[in-house]
Order: structure tokens, then C-alpha cells, then sequence
């Protein structure tokens, strides 16, 4: 007799339903502001607000600075034509420089600014007026670019030749036979294209007409064979040949 086996059935086991986790991405439903802790937002927005503040800073800065920079060139526009000299003597230099046409920069009406000039003190206060009246810029780099060397220094020339102040400033052309030396050098040593030489015959007759005797460019022949270790005369005939009579310049002159 076979032995029976009582299979009883076990319960089938109750499915529990567990919690679903919805993993949501950042992108879609939740931004990354609010991913942040409460301390992360707090640290960004003290950022947000110093940061803001500099930079409607540096804006207010530079839009005053412009209007400042209008004011003071407008102030100067309109000094120029009272009793401000310096003012009128910047802009004849800028007007000087912007001669761009085919003649180029006028370099006799830069000569005859800086002649009428009648000191180093008064020349300060001209740089001083240009860099207000177009600003910011340097009068002697504008010359420097404007300029060939040579034609800077003999502009130099006549700038160091005026007295350093203006209550020692006379009327007329001061006696300096060093400046009229080196100007005449400068003027008989140019270069066009840096290649070409050249002579600069009205810088010459600038200074011939500044020399009130033929005593003084006596003095001046020896001020330059004392600067340049040769002859004035002979450097003069050299470059001027027959397109200038200087010698019927310097002999119309008196002889004091």
C-alpha cells in the first residue's frame, strides 16, 4: 500500500506594494536653484548683489567721466575765444595737424605758434589747454607723430630758446645764437621718405628774419661751428644753391 504524501498548499504570499521613488532630472521638472542648500542661495545672492553693485558702479563712472571730459573740452572751446590765449594757441596746433590734404601737416603754422609762444611756462599751459580741449591727448606726441625728427627739433629748438617763465618773457625775438644754430642744422638736415635729403627753406627764413643784425648771425656762424664742427656758410651753400639768396638776406640787414 503506498504511503501518501499530504501536499498542502501554502498560502500564496500578499504582494505588498512598495513606494515608487520618482527620480525626476533637474532639467526637466526641478531647476538648480532649488537644488541648492538654503546657505548655497544665500552665498549667490551676496554675490549677485556686490557684483551688480560694481558694475553699475564702473558705469556710472565712465558715463561721468565722459560728461566731465564734454564739460572741460566745451569750457576750453569757449575760452579760446576770449582772453585765453593758450586755448587759441592749442587749437592753431590742432588745426596745424588735421591740414591732412596733400600738402600734408602745416609745418609753418606749427613754426609760427610755437614762435609766438613767449615762454616754456606758457607752453606748459598750451598742453595743458590741448589736453582738455581734445581729450586727453599729449600735445608732444601729437608733434612727435606729426613731425619728422629733424622738424621736432628744430621745433624743439625754438621752444628751449624762450625763458622759462613768463614774467621774464619780452616782447620781440630773443637773442639766442645757439637756437638759431641748431634750427638752421635741423632745417638743412631732413630726410623725405628717409631716404631723399632735403632742406627746409622756410625754417631757414624763419630764422633769418628773426636775426635782427649781421652781427648776429655772425654769432650764430659761431655757435654752430662750435655745436657742429663746420661751417654755417658753407652748409648753407651747399643746400640752397640758387634756389635762396641767403646772402642778400643777411646783407640787407644792419650791421647791430
Amino acid at each position: 500500500m503506498k504511503k501518501q504524501t499530504n501536499i498542502q498548499t501554502l498560502p500564496q504570499k500578499t504582494q505588498v506594494a512598495t513606494p515608487v521613488t520618482n527620480i525626476v532630472l533637474d532639467k526637466e521638472k526641478q531647476s538648480w536653484w532649488s537644488s541648492l542648500t538654503d546657505k548655497q542661495r544665500q552665498t549667490i545672492v551676496s554675490l549677485a548683489i556686490i557684483l551688480g553693485v560694481s558694475v553699475v558702479t564702473v558705469i556710472a563712472i565712465k558715463f561721468a567721466s565722459n560728461k566731465i571730459r564734454n564739460i572741460i573740452a566745451n569750457n576750453a572751446e569757449n575760452s579760446s575765444f576770449g582772453a585765453k590765449q593758450h586755448s587759441t594757441w592749442a587749437k592753431q596746433l590742432k588745426m596745424a595737424f588735421d591740414n591732412d590734404g596733400w600738402w600734408g601737416t602745416d609745418e609753418q603754422a606749427i613754426r609760427q605758434v610755437l614762435r609766438a609762444i613767449p615762454s616754456q611756462e606758457d607752453f606748459q599751459k598750451v598742453q595743458t589747454a590741448y589736453r582738455k580741449l581734445y581729450k586727453g591727448r599729449n600735445l608732444i606726441e601729437d608733434l612727435t607723430d606729426e613731425l619728422k625728427a629733424t622738424e621736432f627739433n628744430e621745433m624743439l629748438a625754438i621752444l628751449q630758446s624762450k625763458p622759462e617763465r613768463a614774467r621774464d618773457a619780452k616782447e620781440g625775438v630773443i637773442y639766442n645764437p645757439h637756437a638759431w644754430a641748431k634750427r638752421l642744422y635741423n632745417a638743412m638736415s631732413i630726410y623725405y621718405a628717409g631716404i631723399f635729403p632735403g632742406t627746409d627753406e622756410d625754417a631757414i627764413l624763419a630764422v633769418f628774419n628773426e636775426m635782427p643784425s649781421k652781427k648776429a648771425f655772425e654769432d650764430t656762424k659761431q655757435a654752430y661751428q662750435s655745436l657742429y664742427a663746420t661751417s654755417l656758410t658753407e652748409d648753407l651753400d651747399g643746400d640752397l644753391d640758387w634756389s635762396l639768396d641767403w646772402r642778400a638776406i643777411i646783407n640787407k640787414k644792419p650791421n647791430q
